[in-house]
Formats: structure tokens, sequence, C-alpha cells
């Protein structure tokens, strides 16, 4: 699939604007400095008075970490994402949400993906957690236990994770940052927040329809890379 860019309408363009102003404005000191510097060196090709275009995007992204935008038609199995990750393709959506949608969307959008997600693809230490993952996935994709508790990881990291910064709480994970209400939710500490453990994350169920009640928190995405190698062991010995 490609993004047909003929295709978004004069509405569409009022819907990226209003989402991307209104959430970017809501972002700040809530977020943390990672994302806002990956954002301003990608603000050439992602900014609000324009549809984002994936080729232009993956230009800059291909040249400065290797990642690339793949395009999808919606949600699609996990293997096949979990593959796409490994080859540092991130998968995205081309629709955007319509004006009654802009609070609230049953599946991920252009605006979750695009704005929520790609920005940290920048950073080289985010990148290659995600990827590690990836690979994780696919060595182990016979072990549906195992594919779980990734689902798990990536759920409260990639989507939902935050950091800590000088005994604040910032997100990072794309589900907050591309969501008003759950950014200013942790902003104002209104959510339990656990050390990051990723023994504790692999087991930790999780509700998709409803604001986070707990996040686990990092203080740098290194130890996010770093914590696949304790897991990889984990692994590697229950299958011994």
């Amino acid at each position: 699939m490609k993004q047909e860019m003929g295709k978004y309408t004069k509405e569409d363009i009022v819907i990226w604007t209003h989402l991307f102003e209104n959430q970017y404005k809501n972002l700040e000191n809530k977020v943390c400095w990672e994302y806002m510097d990956c954002m301003n060196q990608l603000s050439s090709v992602l900014n609000s008075f324009e549809i984002p275009n994936f080729d232009r995007l993956n230009s800059k992204l291909k040249t400065a970490t290797g990642w690339t935008i793949h395009v999808v038609p919606g949600l699609i199995e996990a293997d096949v994402f979990f593959d796409h990750l490994r080859n540092k393709r991130f998968c995205a959506s081309t629709w955007l949400r319509s004006r009654k949608e802009l609070n609230y969307i049953e599946e991920p959008d252009m605006f979750h993906d695009i704005f929520g997600h790609i920005p940290l693809f920048m950073n080289h230490d985010y990148g290659a957690f995600a990827q590690k993952i990836g690979e994780l996935a696919c060595k182990w994709k016979q072990d549906l236990n195992k594919i779980e508790q990734l689902q798990r990881l990536y759920w409260f990291t990639i989507e939902f994770g935050v950091i800590s910064r000088n005994g604040k709480t910032k997100s990072y994970g794309a589900g907050i940052i591309s969501s008003i209400k759950e950014a200013t939710i942790v902003d104002e500490g209104e959510s339990v927040f656990i050390p990051y453990d990723i023994h504790k994350i692999i087991h930790q169920e999780y509700d998709i329809d409803t604001v986070q009640p707990r996040y686990f928190e990092i203080t740098t995405f290194k130890q996010l890379y770093e914590s696949l190698n304790e897991l990889e062991v984990l692994f590697n010995n229950s299958a011994a």
C-alpha cells in the first residue's frame, strides 16, 4: 500500500491542524525532552499546517536512524507487525479521524501513528528497543505466551510509557502523547506510577478501552533496551 496524498480533503487538513496545534500546545512541560527534540528535527516534514507526507518523512527518518514508515490499512496481525518492527519499519495508517472522533477513536489513525509514534524513532536508543522487541517476537512467534508478554511490554512502554525527569513524571508513550485527556491525567499525577520492572510488566494485564490506571516509569531510554537482555535470558531459560 502507498499513501495517496491527492485523496486528502480540505476538511482533513483542518482536522490535522486542529489536532496537531491543540495537542502540541497541551504537551508543553508534560512530555519528555527527547520527544520535543525529535519533533523539532522533523519540523520541516511534520508540522501543523500540512498533512504529513510519508515519503518525505521516510527520507528524514532513514537518514537519521534507518527507520521508515510502512503503510497499513489499519490493525494488522501481531506476527506481521513485529516482523516490520524487526526490520525497522513502523506500521502506520493513512486515514484520519472525523470531527465527531476528535477526542476518541476506536483504533489508531494517522494522527496517533504519526504525531504520537514517529518522532521518537529519531532517537537511537528508543528505536533500538523497538527493533529488539520485533526480533524477540519473531524468534518466539510459535510461543503464544511469550508473544502475549511482548505485547504487554509494548503496551506499557511504546504505547503508554512514562519517564522520570528531576522528580517529575513525563510522558513518552504514543497513546498518551496523542491524547489530550491522558497526557493531562499523567501530568497531574492522578494515576499509579511504578518503577520500571520488566518482570512485572510482562505479567501485567491491561484494558485497551480505558485510561490506564497504572504506568511503569523508566529513567532513560537506554534502560529500556538493556532490560531486553534480561528478558531474553528469561525466555531462553523458560524454554530450556
